[in-house]
């Protein structure tokens, strides 16, 4: 994988560069966005003192493909409105460089395959079907019927192909911008959802990584999955 971050120098930029390149990451910093694209699977836009929108409008234009996302420097800040604010300039994503390592470096995973990942328009995992265009979820013949949200958590899942989905990454995609959402608001959805999705007999689909977020995961592949 490869990382551009862009901005000034500061503790929080060294220790992002430090966690990625650790973790075999390519990592390139840079002073100021470069007025020609290179290869970067992910563009990291700190500060610089110029307006956070026009570079991040920038970015978008330089980097089409890649996932950008903002750094939230200072972690005593309003990191909710912070990163409310930056995905309503643009960003893919507000990424805090003083959270552990593997976490950091699993929510960056995790919002590359959902960027990357087409839309389709149909799913199945073990006896699940979920019809996108139709929004019909049937498990082993049963027709599950779910609220708006909890359709849009299961597709997220979905598309995310058993790998775990970081709890403040489904906040950020089913919420965002609503500063008035409840800390345990994702755990509830999930409980939810487990609840239409399980029957009477019924293998668990939706699981918890306790304390890093949730993922659907067939039957046969759970154990490894939940271990990898």
């Amino acid at each position: 994988m490869r990382a551009l971050l862009i901005g000034k120098a500061m503790p929080s930029v060294a220790r992002l560069s430090r966690v990625l390149r650790e973790r075999g990451w390519q990592v390139e910093t840079l002073a100021a966005l470069p007025p020609t694209p290179r290869p970067a699977d992910v563009v990291v836009v700190g500060e610089d003192g110029r307006p956070l929108r026009d570079r991040l409008a920038r970015a978008r234009r330089t980097f089409p493909g890649a996932l950008v996302v903002t750094l939230l420097a200072n972690p005593d800040r309003a990191a909710q409105a912070d990163r409310a604010g930056a995905l309503a300039m643009g960003a893919d994503d507000q990424v805090d460089a003083g959270l552990p390592g593997d976490l950091v470096v699993d929510r960056l995973l995790a919002l590359l395959r959902l960027k990357r990942q087409g839309p389709r328009l149909a799913y199945a995992l073990d006896d699940l079907t979920v019809d996108v265009r139709q929004r019909r979820v049937r498990r082993a013949g049963r027709d599950i019927l779910l609220s708006s949200r909890e359709f849009q958590l299961l597709v997220l899942l979905l598309q995310a192909d058993g790998a775990v989905v970081p709890r403040t990454a489904i906040l950020d995609r089913l919420w965002a911008g609503d500063m008035d959402v409840a800390d345990n608001a994702v755990d509830a959805l999930a409980s939810r959802l487990r609840r239409r999705l399980d029957g009477p007999g019924q293998s668990r689909l939706l699981h918890t990584l306790r304390g890093v977020g949730y993922c659907l995961v067939s039957s046969a592949g759970t154990d490894q999955a939940l271990a990898a």
